[in-house]
């Protein structure tokens, strides 16, 4: 028989002593600071716990220092400018709510918080389940909120890169005879034509009674419009444009482009050049698939044929609307998809050929879009210096973006001025300027505009803001980019600052033309410039706001 020892008198003693009472913790607390998550596991004496659950917050948290640490700049923009990325960081942000929820209530549950105890339980505890569904509620509003921007993100994206701008839709019934250009005091005065016999159009433009000028046709180089590998060259090749698009009326045509920079910008320096293309040439060259339609193998007048109606301005809906076929290069169809991309496909050629340079892509903003850009952009204003009064003639009455009432009283002084985006697009849109009337004075305006831009602009500090403004911007934007390409862009993008870019506009003053009519020798001086843009930016000059290339 086995006897079981007796115990010490030590040991008896302790068996004696009451057990010390269990800690309590406070639900409410727990429920707290989980708002920072595994910190209400770490209070309720459950730290390990509290680890593991933190490890998706610990997995985001590496990852941004590995950005920071590894290519900082490059991922920020890859993170900005892709809808692939911009969707998976939607998913880890709802995940992350479902997670934060699960923590909240988890600590509050190991507190010893029940809600089925609210109403029982004593007068000083009922407020710890409120509390926790609040922190829950909490927590859902933050990472709602933010996948709700990430989403929206996505969804501005699609639009920006789709195969047609949103905001490109049912403009109105056309006019009865789509070939007939709108009158909207469009045209700058032409002088007199040396070759018109004294006859004069329905429109009052003199009648050419022959072509001023006859490209030839084995002389053009065969631009297509559409750049297969933009990087190919060394050059990003930009057309920008901003349109007048709206309805009903000659607005039909807002497919005509209401102002044309070309911007080129070398990949290697981030040197740049902007070159302001009047909306009134005449005689810009085509590729020859298209010229070869035209007397003068170029979007100019033949005999008998009014000049006024082979504007730049009016190529877009030459090609869209009155002779399709002989831009069936850039695709056929009739809906209003296939006319705006024809349209544009033609307009890149030609500006191809204008400049002797393929243009790799275009990026199309319409008026009311512009307004929005600038104020998310420079909530603050732009800064430009005006260096000349820009004050509207009040015969002539300035349409608003948001298609309200005429307005007859625009007045920007000159000197220092801080402008929003209404005040902006006036001063880079407005015709009718007494003393500065022409579209040459609008286009250095417009470039004012966009450098003006370009120094309120720190891409870096941009970069987390950037979902929110492709949100406002809405269907206002577009481009035919690549999507896949538009981190790199991005990224080029921040090399480019005021310092390094040069500024020209292709007017008679530069090239040597009669007004806006081109001929060969104009052409040729066209391309000189174009080809020496980038060369008149110092070589030291690179990158950014102040030269300092991509670093953030």
């Amino acid at each position: 028989m086995t006897r079981t020892p007796l115990s010490t008198g030590k040991e008896r003693l302790q068996t004696m002593q009451p057990k010390p009472p269990e800690r309590s913790y406070s639900p409410a607390v727990a429920a707290i600071l989980s708002l920072i998550p595994g910190l209400g596991h770490a209070y309720v004496g459950c730290p390990r716990r509290g680890l593991i659950v933190a490890i998706p917050w610990i997995a985001v948290i590496a990852a941004a220092l590995l950005v920071v640490v590894f290519d900082h700049h490059g991922l920020l923009f890859a993170a900005t400018g892709s809808t692939a990325w911009l969707t998976s960081l939607t998913l880890v942000l709802l995940g992350l709510l479902v997670c934060h929820g699960f923590v909240v209530v988890d600590a509050f549950r190991l507190a010893g918080g029940s809600l089925r105890g609210i109403v029982k339980a004593p007068t000083h505890a009922r407020f710890a389940g409120p509390v926790m569904i609040g922190m829950v509620l909490a927590t859902s509003v933050f990472y709602g909120g933010a996948a709700s921007v990430t989403y929206s993100g996505v969804n501005a994206l699609s639009d920006i890169f789709a195969p047609a701008p949103v905001f490109i839709g049912d403009n109105g019934t056309p006019p009865p005879s789509s070939s007939m250009p709108p009158d909207d005091n469009a045209i700058d005065t032409l002088p007199p034509d040396p070759t018109a016999s004294g006859s004069v159009g329905a429109s009052g433009s003199p009648l050419a009674t022959k072509a001023p000028v006859v490209y030839s046709l084995g002389g053009l180089p065969n631009f297509t419009g559409t750049a297969t590998d933009w990087a190919a060259d060394g050059q990003l090749n930009v057309l920008l444009i901003g349109i007048d698009a709206g309805p009903g009326g000659s607005r039909y045509y807002g497919l005509r482009p209401d102002s044309m920079i070309l911007l080129q910008v070398d990949l290697a320096t981030g040197r740049a050049a902007m070159y302001g293309i009047p909306r009134n040439l005449i005689n810009v060259p085509l590729p020859p698939a298209s010229a070869k339609h035209y007397a003068c193998h170029c979007f100019g007048a033949g005999p008998g044929q009014l000049n006024a109606n082979f504007l730049i301005d009016y190529l877009w809906n030459e090609a869209a609307n009155v002779h399709p076929s002989w831009y069936s290069q850039y695709g056929t169809g009739s809906s209003t998809t296939a006319k705006f991309l024809r349209g544009l496909g033609a307009l890149q050629g030609a500006v191809s050929e204008l400049a002797n340079v393929q243009v790799d892509g275009a990026v199309v903003i319409n008026l009311p879009g512009f307004v929005t850009l600038i104020n998310a952009l420079a909530p603050h204003g732009l800064s430009i210096n005006v260096p000349y009064e820009v004050k509207q003639d009040k015969r002539f009455g300035y349409e608003p973006a948001n298609g309200g009432r005429d307005v007859y009283n625009i007045d920007i002084k000159a000197g220092q001025q801080v402008m929003n985006g209404t005040v902006a697009l006036e001063y880079a849109r407005l015709r009718h300027v007494i003393g500065y009337d022409s579209d040459y004075y609008r286009m250095k305006r417009q470039q004012l505009v966009l450098r003006a831009v370009r120094d309120e602009i720190d891409p870096c500090a941009l970069l987390p803001q950037v979902p929110a403004i492709l949100n406002a911007l809405g269907g206002s934007i577009w481009t035919n980019l690549p999507e896949s390409d538009a981190p790199t862009i991005a990224a080029l993008a921040a090399k480019v600052g005021t310092s390094n870019t040069a500024d020209f506009s292709l007017d008679p003053t530069t090239t040597g033309a009669a007004s806006d009519m081109l001929d060969q020798a104009s052409l040729n001086k066209i391309h000189s410039i174009v080809a020496g843009g980038l060369n008149s930016v110092p070589a030291g000059i690179s990158g950014g706001n102040s030269g300092g290339g991509l670093s953030c």
